[in-house]
């Protein structure tokens, strides 16, 4: 009987942009509910845990997996074929492998049109300001519009980097928006820094106000242009994570929060900040901030 670390785990969904094979990975780095892969682009691929929320770039298995305690070690090679993923193991170990043929693939979906707000966004800000005033982050949403600040040395640092990137986007001025991105790009501490997770939301709530206001699609192209060049200053995760944001693409959550916002039908804005509160310790209340401080200033 095989033993649980050489069964063979199967795929439930593979993101809209992950790349067809076959094509060579390379582990870059192994967590608990996760396996970040670099692919022959590239850029990251990310094996995921069965409960962890899907991404465009993410293949998510249909089983609960502890990835750290099954021998996969950073700079292993490994392959990515047309229906399955296999990466090596050492000291004589079978290597790992995931059936991706049954996998249900994603579809690409456009970010969608956002104008205006409503009664659920101020309850939906409400709650996000609850929960970084419970979870002590840095960065806080009330002192971008006008309120306290709570958020120490760094969270004065993101607050003042994010509002002059509201003010150059205001003012359409490519250059200023660009130097205060620059500020934000690996700005905190973490695995996915939280400059880098606002900037995500920002994002991404730029293209869901330019979907509803083409008007504003010149501006925002010469601004994603201008952020893009940036990208290569942070982590290597961060950076898939806004490439993603670039591209119009948001791991799930995010896209939820976007969705509810938007008005799609059984939208919960409320449910989807909670969700995004239980992405790492700050990053989903730090991307939801950016989402809400870019709706505002977006439109």
């Amino acid at each position: 009987m095989k033993s649980t670390a050489e069964r063979v785990r199967r795929a439930a969904t593979l993101g809209s942009d992950v790349p067809r094979g076959p094509f060579p990975v390379r582990v870059h780095s192994v967590f608990r509910a996760a396996v970040n892969l670099r692919a022959a682009d590239g850029g990251l691929l990310t094996l995921l845990s069965a409960e962890v929320p899907d991404g465009p770039r993410a293949v998510r298995l249909d089983s609960a997996e502890d990835f750290a305690s099954l021998g996969l070690m950073a700079g292993a090679g490994g392959a990515f074929g047309a229906d399955a993923i296999a990466l090596e193991r050492p000291a004589g170990r079978t290597p790992f492998r995931v059936d991706c043929a049954g996998a249900r693939r994603l579809p690409a979906e456009a970010p969608p049109a956002l104008d205006g707000d409503g009664e659920s966004w101020r309850d939906g800000v409400a709650l996000l300001e609850a929960l970084q005033a419970r979870a002590a982050t840095d960065l806080r949403f009330a002192p971008l519009v006008g309120g306290a600040s709570d958020g120490g040395a760094m969270g004065e640092r993101l607050t003042r980097a994010a509002l002059d990137l509201g003010a150059g986007v205001r003012a359409g001025d490519v250059e200023a928006a660009r130097d205060a991105a620059t500020r934000l790009v690996g700005l905190g501490p973490g695995l996915t820094p939280a400059g880098d997770d606002f900037l995500c939301g920002f994002v991404v709530a730029a293209h869901c106000r330019a979907a509803a206001r083409p008007a504003r699609g010149p501006l925002l192209a010469r601004f994603l242009d201008a952020l893009g060049g940036l990208i290569d200053r942070t982590t290597d995760v961060s950076a898939a994570f806004l490439a993603d944001a670039i591209a119009g693409r948001a791991f799930r959550p995010l896209a939820a929060l976007a969705e509810a916002c938007a008005g799609a039908p059984q939208g919960d804005v409320k449910g989807a900040i909670l969700r995004l509160a239980a992405v790492g310790h700050s990053s989903g209340l730090d991307a939801a901030t950016g989402f809400f401080y870019g709706a505002a200033v977006w439109g």
